[in-house]
This record gives C-alpha cells, structure tokens and sequence, in this order.
C-alpha cells in the first residue's frame, strides 16, 4: 500500500531506546498507527514518525497529511465501533483505535491524537523508559 501510495516517509529516531512494554502488543500498536496513517494520507503525501526521550519516558509521534478528523471524531475516536470516517467503512470494524488503547493503557503508556479537518492527523504515544541494568549499560558502552 505504501508504495502503490508514493508516499514520502520521514523518519526522526533515536538509534536504540528501551521502553517497558511488551514487543508483540507494541506491534499491533505501531502497525495499527502506521497503517491507518498510510490509509488516510493522499497518494503522493507524507508520513512521518518521531520519537523523543525525555525524563523517565519516551514519545513517539505518527503524522499522516491525510484528511484530517472533525472535533466530534477526535472525542471518540478510541471508542469500539467508532468510525467517524465511513468512506473507508470496509476497511475495518472500528476496533483499532479502541484495541491501542488499551494495549497501551496495560503498558503503563497513553495515547491521545490532534487533528484539523483538511490537515491530517498526530497521534503521540507516551511509554515508560525502561530502566536498564549494568549489563545492558557496559555493552552499550563497548558497542560506541
């Protein structure tokens, strides 16, 4: 779907950060977020991911140049069922969204989306940093 799209992809990350989280729930996270960015974004548009550390958590921020979402859409766009888009109505039961949620509230992590109609969409998910042992600290170090 990306390349049928030509979309433009900007990546912005760190090269290695630890969070506290399971790896096969955060990828139904991320290929739920990053599929629905592609989903929404215009052939020829752009996506981009960030990621940012700060303190005792990490950000990551997944921004689509699709069509946006009304204010009425972002209220219950984590709600089961919920498609404020019926257009793509055949795509998906409406259970994504609601399902990162949780996956991202058992992770101890928030999730919460800013969009204008006409604009796209930002989705940021917030996860705890994990904390890391010696171990993983000296072969960080050797690997410099």
């Amino acid at each position: 779907m990306w390349d049928r799209k030509d979309l433009e992809l900007e990546v912005d990350v760190e090269e290695r950060v630890l969070v506290q989280a399971d790896p096969s729930l955060m990828e139904l996270v991320w290929n739920n977020l990053i599929s629905k960015a592609i989903k929404f974004t215009e052939p020829g548009g752009s996506v981009m991911i960030r990621q940012k550390t700060r303190d005792k958590v990490v950000e990551v921020e997944i921004r689509d140049a699709g069509c946006g979402m009304s204010r009425e859409s972002v209220r219950h766009i984590f709600d089961k069922f919920y498609q404020g888009d019926t257009s793509h109505s055949k795509e998906g039961n409406g259970l994504g969204l609601a399902l990162v949620k949780r996956v991202l509230v058992l992770m101890d992590g928030e999730i919460s989306v800013k969009s204008e109609e006409g604009k796209g969409s930002t989705f940021k998910v917030i996860l705890p940093k994990a904390e890391q042992t010696r171990e993983q600290a000296e072969v960080e170090r050797n690997n410099e």
